[in-house]
């Protein structure tokens, strides 16, 4: 049995948390916020609840994996359920599409009613073609540790140096289409010019795999992992700030709080943005040649959250609609809201010049006369940016060369959202083994 110290309580964190404490470690996790489970999170005002962060995932076998892994299904705790709604497409051109998110048929008829059967096709294909993509993806980088290198047989049929803006421009002939495609960079926070190609294969996993959300909100999932922290007997500190992650030998040896405190440990696993790990908390000689570059890399820009409480009567909206344009803005209606109002999330992909409701109201939904309650999200941590294909050799590995050292979350592979942090806990906890 080793002493694991997890630095944050992210998603990640959690999750690597609960995987190590089944594996029969004894585990603390040092938070230096009150709160728990990073941007799973709620935000109450007036009467009315939305998701501070993520408010849906898919790939929800890596939900369930990681519940049924650290003890028991998630449906014990809280139940995964589709979103069955379209998500909703306005352009800049006044069209509107509603592109059902896991049916192949339905998506092709939705293109098919608003561009003509050449661009539905193109679509189709080009989302079929992602399936093969997501198996060399799946065996090769999101579910093993990255490797050093790939095999020259994957790296071709990958085709890293091919963008997302030239996968859009050379296979869709549909300006709409290609904003369509383009969407899966904004939404990471990088720009479709310098993401790999290979990054709209979330498009296939939407398609095949669905989206999912929890009644009630997401934050729900940060509520039922705390919950399973407790039943694995793991001690939580709050206001418990890591300033540093003590090293002898090029071997881990404990973590020093902001107090001064040291807790000694045999390993660390670091939910906390890998820049600032490497810079400023750990300073072994092992961690020199991983420290230059990952801080080469720079922060993905993280979307601007403003939430609305509305009253009726207000546009009638899906789950997630995108408004294209300058900058990317997402709307969300999944919060809770009293009778008669409605709860939306403005999430805005970019460098906001204008007010939210300027936003809105520019883009055919004019609602400032609805709002009563406005409230925003604190910035997060949102992961690294593409700079091309290299970035994802430049983000940090989770198996740290500093010996009993790992790292999870966005900043580390395989990269951001629920599903990526889960497999990188899911990585974690498979190379540190059973106790």
């Amino acid at each position: 049995m080793a002493d694991v110290i997890v630095v944050g309580a992210g998603l990640a964190g959690l999750a690597s948390a609960v995987r190590l404490a089944k594996l029969g470690h004894q585990v603390t996790i040092c938070e230096r916020d009150e709160h728990l489970g990073g941007v799973l999170g709620r935000v109450e005002a007036d009467g009315f609840t939305w998701d501070a962060g993520a408010a849906s995932t898919t790939l929800p076998a890596a939900l369930r994996d990681l519940f049924r892994k650290s003890g028991r299904p998630i449906e014990s705790l809280v139940q995964l359920e589709p979103v069955t709604e379209p998500r909703r497409h306005m352009f800049s051109d006044g069209s509107v599409l509603d592109l059902p998110i896991s049916d192949r048929g339905s998506q092709e008829e939705a293109w098919t009613d608003l561009a003509g059967a050449p661009v539905a096709e193109q679509w189709t294909k080009l989302v079929d073609g992602f399936g093969d993509t997501w198996q060399l993806l799946r065996k090769t980088s999101l579910e093993p540790p990255l490797e050093p290198k790939l095999p020259l047989k994957t790296i071709r049929a990958l085709k890293p140096w091919q963008s997302l803006e030239k996968v859009a421009q050379r296979q869709l002939t549909d300006e709409r289409a290609r904003a369509v495609l383009r969407y899966y960079a904004a939404q990471g926070g990088s720009e479709a010019g310098l993401t790999p190609g290979y990054v709209g294969v979330w498009s296939y996993l939407e398609r095949t795999f669905g989206r999912w959300t929890i009644p009630g909100g997401f934050g729900a999932l940060a509520d039922a992992l705390v919950q399973r922290a407790s039943e694995r007997k793991i001690t939580i500190r709050t206001s418990a700030e890591v300033v540093a992650v003590t090293t002898a030998g090029g071997a881990v040896s404990g973590v020093r709080l902001s107090d001064g405190e040291a807790i000694p440990a045999d390993i660390v696993v670091s939910d906390i943005d890998p820049r600032v790990l490497y810079e400023s908390m750990v300073d072994d000689p092992a961690a020199k040649k991983v420290r230059k570059r990952i801080l080469s890399t720079h922060q993905a820009q993280a979307a601007y959250v403003v939430h609305l409480g509305l009253k009726e009567p207000v546009p009638t909206l899906p789950f997630e609609t995108v408004l294209h344009g300058t900058p990317t803005v997402v709307v969300r209606t999944g919060g809770t809201a009293p009778a008669g109002h409605q709860a939306w999330s403005v999430l805005v992909h970019g460098y906001p010049t204008d007010d939210v409701l300027d936003l809105l109201v520019a883009r055919g939904l004019p609602v400032r006369d609805k709002v009563v309650s406005r409230q925003t999200s604190p910035s997060w941590w949102a992961g690294v940016a593409w700079e091309g294909y290299k970035t994802a050799r430049r983000r940090a590995s989770n198996v740290s060369p500093v010996k009993g050292l790992y790292c999870v979350g966005a900043g580390a592979h395989p990269g951001s959202g629920v599903p990526a942090t889960t497999l990188g806990a899911a990585i974690v906890a498979d190379a540190i083994g059973k106790a």
